[in-house]
């Protein structure tokens, strides 16, 4: 689907500024001088053609009492696909690429209830493929996850902003579930959020509010569209790993164009680096240069770059979040 000029300002407002009204495309409409009929037009046809994959409220995982980790592993190469099948059938592994690294070139992404049985889960797995050379980087303190593509400047960009350091529980806020869910993915429809209100029994005034407070508690990450990186451009991705104070590790989620910044723990094997965050770009000139200005504002000269080589999990997007556990 070719995004014209018409397009891309309207995926800015999906992502960017999604507001929380009656009736949200009719305000992107007026802020767009567009007609509200093909704003709701364009969305559902950007959600058909996979460029959206959905709008929608992200819930973190830590609400959900799940802790989690960044696994690297040494995996032959003509081994990766039957390793990649095996690690994907967990349905907490929420990413899997290959990456461009001197010995680790499989790096994934799982969840569990707590360290001792991930640890288990991970080292069980891959002993059994015959891979005992890995790293198991723990999630000390998550910073910033979520990633943005600005259409303008071909880098991804989010708002500068950290997750607090400790989340209350899903149950604490004494909404359903289904709740949840439902605000999860919302309806292309002209009053998506009637539903949602109604399950709460609350206006849509006081759902606003609500999210408002589920953001700043760090229940909900965020409240967006989620893009398909190849579909609108953004074909190059890479994690920039470093050592790192936590304090040095927050300032990098305070940049805009950082993704997923994360402090972890080495919990087993061998690695030189604490913090870490991914940046997205439509070619690697870009990436080049926002990482050298990005590693000279965080006076870190030593650090590496993994860029990615290949999406072991393509059905990522369908793997819903509520339940991926």
């Amino acid at each position: 689907m070719e995004l014209d000029t018409r397009l891309r300002p309207l995926l800015m407002e999906l992502q960017y500024n999604f507001p929380i009204v009656k009736r949200p495309f009719l305000e992107i409409a007026n802020r767009l001088n567009e007609d509200e009929d093909w704003v709701l037009e364009k969305t559902r046809d950007l959600v058909h053609n996979g460029v959206v994959k959905r709008i929608g409220a992200l819930v973190n995982y830590r609400s959900r009492g799940l802790v989690s980790a960044l696994v690297g592993a040494d995996v032959p190469n003509d081994l990766i696909n039957d390793v990649a099948k095996v690690i994907n059938s967990d349905a907490q592994v929420s990413h899997n690429f290959v990456r461009e690294h001197p010995r680790y070139n499989v790096w994934f992404v799982t969840k569990a209830r707590n360290k001792e049985e991930l640890i288990m889960k991970v080292s069980n797995t891959l002993s059994k493929l015959g891979i005992n050379d890995l790293v198991i980087l723990t999630a000390l303190r998550t910073y910033k996850i979520d990633v943005k593509f600005d259409l303008m400047s071909g880098i991804s960009r989010t708002k500068s902003m950290v997750l607090p350091p400790s989340v209350p529980s899903i149950e604490s806020t004494g909404l359903t579930m289904e709740f949840f869910r439902k605000l999860r993915s919302i309806s292309i429809t002209r009053e998506p959020f009637d539903e949602i209100t109604g399950l709460a029994g609350i206006s849509i005034d006081e759902l606003s509010n609500l999210l408002s407070n589920l953001m700043r508690i760090g229940i909900i990450r965020d409240f967006y569209a989620t893009l398909d990186s190849d579909k609108v451009g953004f074909r190059e991705n890479a994690m920039v790993v470093f050592k790192a104070t936590p304090e040095t590790c927050e300032k990098a989620a305070l940049i805009e164009e950082t993704t997923h910044v994360v402090l972890r723990e080495i919990t087993l094997g061998s690695w030189p680096y604490n913090c870490y965050f991914m940046i997205h770009g439509i070619n690697r000139d870009v990436l080049e240069r926002a990482i050298s200005d990005i590693m000279k504002r965080l006076d870190i000269n030593r650090y590496e770059v993994l860029y990615s080589i290949r999406n072991l999990l393509p059905e990522m997007p369908r793997r819903l979040e509520l339940t991926n556990t």
